[in-house]
């Protein structure tokens, strides 16, 4: 029963989200870290959807992290990727990797440093890196709750696919100074299922107005104490989107969870 009603609220709180867009490119490597664990681990996200008749699609997606936590420090690498197949094309879209490295200086306080890469040719990004560094806390901890913040700064170089961009007098080349900041709120449930709220705020420094903004709410019901099944609405904007772009993008995501501790 106490399921049940875990999934009704989560259909609740995702029904409360913006409509469908196409957008940008900020991403959500926080959900695979919601915690500090001993030792070596690691953790995928696995999905996959398919038509076949009047039209052919495939789409194959994969995200994890493999870490290794001793005493006060923890390096994690965060990876991912999605394969993309229809009548006219195949594509590796929406790769990316980042190295992330955490000194636990208490057990509700750490920094984290990163090194991103990513490219995206459904959003027109050749490249993207981010090179960043920042602190955590978690104001609330108790058996089935938690809150945790942080903030930090990050630069950043974009580029985009100019034989792609509408608008000829468009930049091509982006550079900015970000601030990095995000908010974690983690609830667990009787038998297990976990619903975790990640929110993103990324305002350029030199530019406020120029702003990125995610919400990834997520629900995990675990089936074995190693696999989960696994939902997820994000909800990202980007306030100055190349042209051709929308500023909203929702996306919803199913798979199964794989957890090796």
């Amino acid at each position: 029963m106490r399921n049940v009603s875990t999934l009704l609220l989560s259909i609740l709180l995702l029904a409360s989200l913006p409509v469908m867009g196409s957008g940008q490119v900020i991403l959500n490597t926080e959900r695979f870290q919601i915690e500090e664990v001993e030792g070596f681990h690691l953790g995928a996200d696995l999905s996959a959807s398919m038509q076949r008749g009047n039209t052919e699609f495939l789409d194959l997606s994969t995200s994890g992290i493999l870490g290794f936590s001793h005493q006060r420090h923890w390096p994690r690498l965060i990876f991912g990727g999605k394969y993309l197949r229809d009548d006219t094309r195949s594509i590796l879209d929406q790769q990316f990797a980042q190295f992330r490295y955490s000194y636990i200086l208490t057990p509700d306080l750490r920094t984290f440093h990163f090194v991103q890469a990513q490219k995206n040719e459904t959003l027109l990004l050749q490249s993207r890196w981010l090179v960043g560094t920042g602190v955590r806390y978690t104001f609330h901890r108790t058996a089935q709750t938690m809150i945790a913040a942080g903030t930090g700064i990050m630069g950043e170089w974009e580029r985009l696919d100019r034989s792609r961009i509408e608008d000829p007098d468009e930049l091509t080349s982006l550079d900015a100074i970000r601030m990095a900041n995000l908010m974690v709120i983690r609830r667990e449930f009787e038998g297990g299922a976990r619903l975790v709220n990640i929110a993103y705020l990324q305002p350029d420094l030199g530019q406020l107005s120029d702003t990125r903004i995610l919400n990834d709410l997520g629900l995990s019901v675990p089936i074995t104490p190693q696999v989960s099944l696994t939902s997820a609405l994000e909800w990202r904007r980007d306030t100055r989107p190349p042209a051709g772009l929308e500023r909203d993008d929702l996306t919803l995501r199913m798979g199964l969870g794989i957890d090796i501790r």
